[in-house]
């Protein structure tokens, strides 16, 4: 039992850690996820607070208690993996697919069925940790927790064991997700015809990879994104020097039965709100679910440099047009 004790309240406190630096890092400090799952909740920014001070919480003393302190830790452990597990089921059945702010900006996922999949296992690993630890207590009357399995001398080559494997396996799946996910694209030529939207307000098709005489700032967002609001922000305090550089498009996918085609999100000053039919135009850019992603576009009709993710890198996207515009007024 020691052996699999230990290796998964490491790996439990190590992902409610990173759970919780990813949103204390967030400019929104985590509240984006509450958005995103649809959970109504009055004060968000208290609650998120909460949320990573728990999270902290939990993921300290699944390594430094024992006996029914590290149970009552593992039990804190499945109650929050498995609200989240349901929280993401319900989301998924409203409609919801925006990313769920579950590590703030960090491995941004969007609400679907791997995300329930992968909260699944996370449920599953909490669960083989507290049952096992909370009957072997209470049969026996022997704590345990991690500072007693390492300590223990026939226990301890079998957990060290154990522990390094675990460690080599997550380090091998991280970094064949980092490498899919950094790797670069084969290329391909982009069909005529793939960067059509249609502007609702005045029924206009309009081809925003098409060459023009401006660049163009394209913001992917979706409805009820909380990040995606955070980014419509900096594009907004940014507005009067973006407009003299880039024409600005805030694009919501649609597809058949949406009912969706007015914008949800308070939009900068001379921005265009459009509807990506069918995500023809985020499959042309190969821009996946998460939300929201800003892509510059060239005079020519071809994506400038990489896709900003997040809210952060749509904030350092905007300061450097904005750099630009200072620059040449300067």
């Amino acid at each position: 039992m020691s052996a699999f004790l230990l290796p998964a309240a490491v790996f439990l406190a190590a992902v409610f850690a990173a759970s919780a630096i990813g949103k204390l890092r967030a400019p929104d400090r985590g509240a984006a996820a509450f958005d995103a799952l649809r959970i109504p909740i009055a004060r968000t920014q208290a609650a998120a607070t909460a949320l990573i001070l728990l999270e902290a919480i939990v993921a300290i003393a699944l390594v430094v208690t024992t006996g029914w302190l590290f149970v009552a830790a593992s039990g804190a452990a499945l109650l929050l993996t498995s609200g989240l597990l349901i929280a993401v089921i319900r989301a998924h059945r409203i409609g919801a697919t925006a990313d769920c702010g579950c590590f703030g900006e960090w491995l941004p996922a969007a609400i679907g069925p791997r995300l329930i999949v992968r909260n699944a296992v996370l449920t599953s690993v909490a669960f083989l940790l507290f049952t096992p630890a909370v009957l072997f207590l209470a049969i026996t009357g022997r704590s345990t927790g991690v500072p007693l399995l390492l300590g223990s001398e026939s226990a301890a080559s079998g957990s060290f064991g154990a522990l390094a494997a675990s460690i080599l396996i997550a380090l091998g799946v991280w970094s064949i997700a980092r490498a899919s996910s950094t790797a670069p694209a084969a290329t391909s030529s982009i069909a005529r015809g793939d960067g059509a939207v249609l502007i609702p307000a005045t029924s206009e098709v309009v081809d925003v990879l098409a060459p023009g005489s401006r660049a163009r700032l394209l913001l992917f967002v979706s409805a009820g994104c909380h990040a995606c609001a955070t980014a419509l922000d900096t594009l907004i305090h940014a507005q009067s020097a973006l407009g003299s550089l880039v024409e600005i498009y805030v694009l919501q996918r649609a597809s058949s039965g949406s009912t969706t085609a007015l914008p949800t999100h308070e939009l900068p000053a001379g921005a265009r709100f459009a509807l990506d039919i069918g995500g023809s135009l985020g499959g042309a850019l190969e821009i996946g679910p998460a939300r929201p992603v800003a892509a510059l576009i060239g005079t020519d009709g071809s994506q400038a440099g990489p896709l900003a993710l997040g809210s952060e890198e749509i904030a350092q996207l905007v300061g450097s047009i904005v750099a630009v515009a200072d620059e040449a007024t300067a």
